[in-house]
C-alpha cells in the first residue's frame, strides 16, 4: 500500500507516515495488488500508467475521502498586463501548445479539421466559470466592441456556461489574451488555464495495449485540455474500473474506460462525455449532463455518449440529460448491447439513437422532451425520443416516450455499407421490433417511420432527372435492392399504446413528408389498416411502457450515487 498527500515528499517511502507528494510517484511504484490511498487536496499533474494489475490483484487508486481529491489539468495564471486601447483586454505569457497531429512538420491545433475554433483544446477559467475561446486577438477586440451589454452568451442556447468572458491564444507569439465580461482586471480574480491534455490513464497511441485491472474510486477530475474524441481520463486496455467519480468540464471528451464506469457523473464537457466501452463493457448508475455544448458538427460526433464498434455491453440505470446532440448514440458496428432502466431527458437530438448497428435491445426506458428545441440548435428532421436508423435485429420494447418531438421510430436512407470484423454488411432497417411501448403527448407524431427512400416516390432532387412519376416508377424497376418497402423488411410494430396529444399530433408518419407517397395518419388504426402493422394496437396504458419509470428523476438518480455526488445532479 502507498499513500499520497499534498504535503508529502516524492523522495519518501510512501508509507502512511511518509506519503508521496504526487499520484504519479505512487503509480510508478504500484504493482499488481497494490492500493494507492490519496489524501484530500488538489493535485495538478498528469498521471500516466505503465503497469497493470491482475484479475485477483488489481491496482487501486482510492480517494481516502471520496470527493475530496481533485485531479485537475489546470494551473493558476497570473502576471496580467492590460493592452493599450479602449477594450479591457489583458495579456500574459503562454508556453503551451496542444497539437493532435503534425502535417508537414507543423502542429495541427484543432480536431476535426473543419473546426478551427471549437476543435481546439485550450480552456481558461475565472472564479470557477469558463471563458469562451475566440480565434485570435482581433476577434477578441471585435467581440468586446460588438457587445453592448458585455454579456457572454453560450454558442448554443441552453448548453454550457455560465461563461465569464472570452479569451484567445497565440501559440506563435506565446501569448494568452483575456477579456472578462465585466471588463475587470483578471488579476483580481482566481484565474486558471488548462495546461494538461490528459490527467489520468494511458495514451493509447503511445501504449497500444493499454492497462488492465486498474481501479479508480472517489476522485474529482476537472479541466483537462482534451480534443474531441480524446478523453482526459483514459483507462484503455481491459477490465478496468472507474467508480464514484465526477468527470467535469473537459475541453473535449471526458472519460473512456475499457471495462466498467459505475456510479459516476459526467458534466459540462465541451464534446462528448465518454463512457465505458469495448467488449463486455458496463455503464451503471451514471449520469451525463450538459455535455457536447460546443457547436461541433452534430452529424460527425456529439452527445452525452457516442459509441462505435462496441459489443456485449450494458447501460443500466443511467441518466442522459440536456446534452448537445443525442443523449446516447450508437454508430457503426455496435452489437449485442442492452439499454435498460435509463432516462433520456431534454437532449438536443434523439434521446437514444441507434445507427448502423445490430442486436441492440432497449427496454424499460423513459425518453422525455428530447429534440424539442428546449436546448441547442434546431433538431434534425429525424430526431425524436428513440430512433433505429439503418440497423438490424434491434428491439425497442416496454419503453415510455413522452413529450418528445416524436415518440419512437425508424430512420431509413440506406443501405449503409461497411466492412466489419465479420465481413461486409449492407445495413438497413430490417428484422427490428418495436412493441409494448407507451407513446404519450409527443409533438409531431407518436410513431415516425422516416423512410427516405425511393419506395415513397421521387426525392425533390430527382425531379429534373425524372420529370414524371411514371418515369420514376420505371427507374425503380432497375434498382430493386434500393426500394425498401417497410412492410417487407420483417419489421414488427405492434402492441404499442398511443395516448393522443393535447396538441393533436398525428399518430403515425409513414415515409418522409417530402416524398409524394408518404402518408400521415391521425389514428393508429388507420395506419394498421393501410400497412398491416399494429394489428393489436390499443389504448390501455397499463399494458405497455416502463411501468416503474421515475416520476422524480432527480431523486431516482441520486439514490444511486454517493452523498458527495448527489449535489452534482
Amino acid at each position: 500500500m502507498y499513500f499520497v498527500a499534498p504535503t508529502g515528499d516524492d523522495n519518501a517511502s510512501g508509507a502512511s507516515n511518509r506519503p508521496f507528494k504526487t499520484i504519479q510517484r505512487a503509480a510508478d511504484q504500484a504493482k499488481a495488488g497494490d492500493t494507492v490511498d490519496i489524501d484530500d487536496g488538489i493535485y495538478r499533474e498528469a498521471v500516466m500508467l505503465r503497469t497493470s494489475g491482475t484479475e485477483l490483484a488489481p491496482i487501486r487508486f482510492l480517494a481516502i475521502h471520496p470527493g475530496m481529491v481533485t485531479l485537475t489539468g489546470a494551473d493558476p495564471v497570473d502576471d496580467w498586463t492590460r493592452l493599450p486601447g479602449t477594450s479591457p483586454i489583458y495579456v500574459t505569457s503562454w508556453d503551451h501548445l496542444f497539437a493532435i497531429d503534425r502535417v508537414n512538420g507543423k502542429p495541427v491545433e484543432h480536431h476535426p479539421l473543419e473546426e478551427p475554433l471549437w476543435g481546439r483544446a485550450e480552456q481558461v477559467i475565472a472564479d470557477g466559470r469558463q471563458l469562451l475561446e475566440t480565434l485570435g486577438l482581433d476577434e477578441l477586440v471585435k467581440a468586446w466592441s460588438q457587445s453592448s451589454d458585455h454579456l457572454v452568451k453560450p454558442p448554443l442556447r441552453g448548453l454550457g456556461g455560465p461563461f465569464a468572458g472570452k479569451f484567445a491564444v497565440d501559440t506563435t507569439a506565446k501569448k494568452l489574451y483575456v477579456c472578462l465580461a465585466d471588463g475587470s482586471d483578471p488579476g483580481l480574480h482566481k484565474m486558471l488555464a488548462s495546461t494538461r491534455g490528459q490527467t489520468f490513464g494511458v495514451n493509447r497511441w503511445q501504449k497500444a495495449d493499454g492497462v488492465s485491472h486498474v481501479q479508480v474510486k472517489g476522485v474529482h477530475f476537472l479541466y483537462g485540455a482534451s480534443f474531441p474524441q480524446r478523453p482526459v481520463v483514459c483507462l484503455f486496455g481491459g477490465h478496468n474500473l472507474i467508480e464514484d467519480c465526477h468527470i467535469e468540464q473537459m475541453a473535449g471528451t471526458g472519460v473512456g474506460v475499457s471495462g466498467v464506469l459505475r456510479n459516476c457523473v459526467i458534466t459540462g464537457c465541451g464534446h462528448t462525455g465518454g463512457c465505458a466501452y469495448g467488449d463486455g463493457f458496463l455503464n451503471e448508475n451514471d449520469a451525463w449532463i450538459g455535455n457536447s455544448w460546443k457547436p461541433i458538427n452534430r452529424y460527425w460526433d456529439a452527445g452525452g455518449v457516442k459509441q462505435g464498434a462496441t459489443k456485449n455491453g450494458l447501460f443500466n440505470h443511467c441518466l442522459f440529460r440536456r446534452n448537445g446532440g443525442p443523449g446516447l448514440w450508437f454508430d457503426v458496428w455496435d452489437h449485442n448491447v442492452r439499454i435498460t432502466n435509463c432516462v433520456f431527458e431534454e437532449n438536443e437530438g434523439c434521446g437514444l439513437f441507434v445507427e448502423i448497428s445490430h442486436h441492440i435491445q432497449a427496454d424499460h426506458n423513459l425518453a422525455a422532451r428530447n429534440a424539442t428545441g428546449v436546448v441547442g440548435a434546431k433538431p434534425s428532421w429525424s430526431d425524436g425520443g428513440m430512433v433505429i436508423s439503418e440497423s438490424e435485429d434491434c428491439e425497442f420494447t416496454n419503453n415510455t416516450c413522452a413529450g418528445n418531438r416524436f415518440g419512437i421510430g425508424f430512420k431509413e436512407g440506406g443501405p449503409r455499407d461497411f466492412d466489419t470484423d465479420t465481413g461486409h454488411i449492407s445495413f438497413h432497417d430490417t428484422r427490428d421490433n418495436i412493441t409494448h411501448n407507451l407513446l404519450v403527448d409527443n409533438q409531431l407524431y407518436q410513431l415516425g417511420l422516416w423512410f427516405d427512400n425511393p419506395f415513397f416516390g421521387r426525392h425533390p432532387s430527382d425531379k429534373a432527372k425524372f420529370p414524371s412519376e411514371e418515369a420514376f416508377s420505371e427507374y425503380l424497376k432497375t434498382i430493386p435492392d434500393k426500394v425498401f418497402d417497410p412492410t417487407k423488411q420483417q419489421l414488427v410494430i405492434d402492441d404499442n399504446v398511443y395516448i393522443e396529444s393535447a396538441r393533436q399530433a398525428k399518430d403515425v408518419l409513414y415515409g418522409v413528408p417530402w416524398r409524394p407517397r408518404s402518408q400521415q395518419f391521425d389514428k393508429v388504426l388507420e395506419f394498421a389498416k393501410a400497412t398491416g402493422f399494429e394489428s393489436h394496437a390499443n389504448s390501455a396504458a397499463s399494458s405497455a411502457g416502463w411501468t416503474d419509470a421515475p416520476k422524480d428523476i432527480d431523486a431516482w438518480m441520486k439514490m444511486r450515487l454517493s452523498p458527495w455526488l448527489r449535489s452534482r445532479i
